[in-house]
């Protein structure tokens, strides 16, 4: 995966801050011409157009809000996307925001050496059924789209960023928070590392 591929809520955010940028473009122009006509005399148009930027204002700072939402499911992806990288190094591949038939895109996908893939759908916080239905779904269409990726199964997954401790199956999906995410994976791949220890 290039490292400058962006993650949908980080497009996301570009896109609300963008439009903020352009509420706050429009709101502008309509000050402008609002003090225009009140020094013309035309006061009623004047106090409409104060109407008109005071809407635009409002709108751009729900989008400015929103935006700032979209940020921080972005910082939490991109914290995945790092605690997965050291799984590289024992052949896992990685793939990060792909798109598939439902909105939005998966998250990340980990593929195991020997042919296992979890579609991971990742959380910053709280999370309900709707999600845990997501997770369900993208592993469901990797089986179908992605059979070579996932020659032995797809497996959902939910990772609670901002958790600690968690690992648990929910409805038939992988929770785990992100200091657990990795362990949990190799576990369920068979791929875990033999202690040193024991190592010829």
């Amino acid at each position: 995966m290039p490292v400058f591929e962006l993650s949908f809520p980080r497009r996301q955010q570009g896109r609300r801050l963008r439009r903020a940028a352009a509420r706050c473009a429009a709101a502008i122009v309509a000050g402008a011409l609002a003090a225009t006509a009140a020094g013309a005399g035309a006061t009623a148009f004047a106090g409409l157009l104060v109407l008109v930027m005071g809407g635009l204002l409002l709108d751009a700072r729900r989008w400015v809000r929103l935006a700032a939402r979209s940020g921080v499911g972005a910082r939490s992806e991109a914290q995945v996307r790092r605690v997965l990288g050291g799984l590289e190094a024992d052949g896992w591949r990685l793939r990060h925001s792909l798109a598939w038939g439902g909105r939005g895109d998966i998250d990340s996908i980990a593929i195991a050496p020997n042919g296992i893939a979890y579609a991971i759908e990742t959380k910053s916080g709280t999370f309900d059924e709707r999600h845990l239905a997501r997770a369900r779904d993208t592993a469901a269409w990797l089986r179908r789209h992605r059979r070579r990726w996932c020659r032995v199964g797809a497996f959902p997954v939910l990772c609670v960023a901002r958790a600690r401790g968690l690992e648990a199956v929910e409805a038939g999906v992988l929770v785990v928070s992100l200091d657990r995410l990795v362990p949990a994976l190799r576990a369920s791949a068979g791929t875990s590392p033999r202690p040193r220890f024991l190592a010829t």
